[in-house]
């Protein structure tokens, strides 16, 4: 056999059996691209069920690290960090997912030797990763779907859970089309705040001395005055993620863009959110200073970053309760109502 021919023919194999190992999860999203001379290739998936009908559309915005949408791991089963009942939320809505840059809507997964799961990182990815890829990408996607699909234009939700929380109401800010944003996990002040109140809030609770805090604090100042003086090197690091990114999810801090939207907002978090709560609630303090009346603070007081509320008994027996299906319905009636 004519060796082109017989490495053309293992390509072509290796290509399907890629595509083949992921199938369970592709074959139920419709996807689409963008080519953007600025943003590169925008690829967006279209839940399948009832496509063709005319629905509202909600645009999720998952939150952070540069995993595919969907993952397999290494035992063979898929993980996702949608925080969406896909299959039941589509019977009434188009559901839209964005793919990272240059990521899948589904891949397999490896654990290191820490036990830590990882996801190479992508060529391209860290020159794109950042706010303003996400909201532009999510804008230019939502005028790419009101083209492609049947859209009732009277519900365009913006849905973002975690990071994606902070990238809707910039989304909001760009398209006129969107008619509510639902902001999940989120802080609303500036992110890199989060890692000071962490360092206070273990100090308070006796976990470090008060003068190790401050220490710890001292350096983080350090390093984000570096973020700041090099805000758009995508080389430099902090924390795992590029200058670049850091610089363009805080340069405006989520409140910023909030109070500048008019339309309904729906802001959902957790009292035992380590990451977001304790940030969460000056939104609505501002919202009231303001005399703004478009924004819904809903807290659920004991629950997590992922909605799920832990509960000890008298033994010592933990459970896990999930309150992801509750807190899903609230935001669907609340879309219904406002």
């Amino acid at each position: 056999m004519n060796k082109a021919i017989y490495f053309l023919i293992l390509i072509l194999l290796s290509c399907k059996m890629t595509y083949g190992q992921h199938e369970k999860i592709t074959e139920k999203w419709k996807t689409e691209s963008i080519s953007d001379s600025n943003l590169g290739d925008i690829n967006y998936h279209v839940y399948k069920n009832k496509i063709d009908d005319r629905k509202p559309m909600i645009i999720y915005l998952q939150g952070s690290t540069n995993f595919p949408l969907y993952w397999q791991n290494p035992n063979g089963r898929y993980s996702s960090s949608i925080t969406l009942d896909v299959d039941s939320m589509s019977n009434d809505y188009h559901i839209i997912l964005i793919s990272k840059p240059n990521t899948p809507l589904a891949d397999s997964i490896t654990i290191a030797p820490s036990g830590r799961k990882q996801y190479p990182m992508k060529e391209g990815y860290s020159e794109k990763y950042s706010l303003d890829w996400r909201a532009n990408s999510a804008d230019k996607v939502i005028n790419d779907a009101l083209k492609k699909l049947k859209i009732d234009t009277s519900a365009i939700i913006v849905w973002g859970h975690s990071e994606g929380s902070q990238v809707a109401p910039a989304v909001a800010l760009k398209n006129n089309n969107v008619t509510h944003v639902i902001s999940m996990m989120g802080n609303s002040l500036n992110h890199l705040y989060d890692f000071i109140l962490n360092e206070r809030v273990s100090a308070l609770k006796g976990e470090k001395s008060n003068e190790e805090a401050q220490a710890n604090i001292d350096s983080l100042y350090v390093e984000f005055e570096k973020i700041y003086k090099d805000p758009k090197s995508t080389t430099k690091e902090w924390f795992g993620e590029t200058y670049y990114k850091w610089s363009s999810f805080t340069l405006n801090s989520p409140i910023d863009n909030m109070l500048k939207l008019n339309i309904p907002i729906l802001y959902v978090a957790g009292g035992e959110d380590h990451h977001s709560i304790l940030n969460m609630d000056y939104a609505k303090l501002e919202f009231l200073r303001k005399g703004k009346d478009n924004l819904t603070y809903k807290v659920y007081p004991n629950c997590d970053h992922f909605l799920m509320e832990t509960r000890t008994d008298e033994s010592g027996k933990k459970e896990w309760i999930d309150h992801l299906s509750e807190v899903n319905g609230f935001a669907l009636k609340w879309i219904t109502e406002n």
